[in-house]
């Protein structure tokens, strides 16, 4: 373990404040002797006390690093290090997106009245860009369910894919694209609503001009 007092002396412990804890959180009072289960973890920023053999608060690393010249800290949106709530994470991304449309693609300013439902959309859909279609594919890309905006479509306007479209198809980028993640889910509910406000011609402005896509 690295702790902030060490004195190696070599110039790669330069970086290292003297004051910076061990890496570990074991309190420096601690014996090393004394069972890990009495070994206490002073959280630096909240100063709440906690076992230090409690995994829920440890971080591991294979090194310490002296945070004082670090002004932030990302990491890959994934789901590994962070549980998001998409009820909150989503719709601030769906809130931020109804403004980039207003004030960057000149869309009427009513579609910043619309709502964001986190429980409608789910993983392992197809949207259909081209003519405004939600689509359930089976393993075998067979249209089980789907959706024209909120609207269902019939059996036979299902079976129109099947007459039209090879399993190739539904992996044209150009034309299909996967709700694979759950950052899909505000993005592919804006879409549906867009193309129900489309197809409603109601004071739609350049909305009017566009295609589904």
């Amino acid at each position: 373990t690295n702790c902030g007092n060490n004195s190696h002396g070599n110039d790669s412990d330069a970086q290292f404040d003297k004051d910076v804890p061990c890496i570990d959180g074991i309190d420096s009072d601690v014996k090393d002797d004394e069972p890990v289960a009495k070994r206490i973890h002073i959280d630096p920023m909240t100063k709440l006390a906690s076992p230090a053999d409690d995994d829920a608060v440890r971080i591991f690393c294979n090194r310490s690093l002296n945070m004082a010249s670090i002004s932030a800290v990302g990491f890959d949106m994934d789901y590994t290090l962070a549980q998001y709530k998409p009820e909150t994470f989503e719709k601030l991304v769906y809130k931020l997106m109804l403004g980039k449309l207003v004030k960057d693609f000149g869309y009427p300013r009513l579609i910043e009245k619309l709502k964001f439902n986190w429980e409608y959309m789910m993983r392992g859909l197809t949207i259909d860009m081209k003519r405004g279609n939600v689509l359930k594919l089976d393993r075998h890309k067979f249209v089980k369910l789907a959706y024209h905006g909120f609207r269902k479509l019939s059996r036979e306007e299902r079976h129109q894919y099947h007459a039209t479209e090879t399993i190739d198809s539904f992996d044209d980028p150009h034309v299909y694209a996967h709700i694979d993640t759950l950052f899909s889910l505000g993005e592919s509910y804006l879409f549906v609503q867009l193309v129900d406000l489309k197809d409603s011609k109601t004071n739609l402005g350049i909305l009017a001009q566009k295609t589904y896509k």
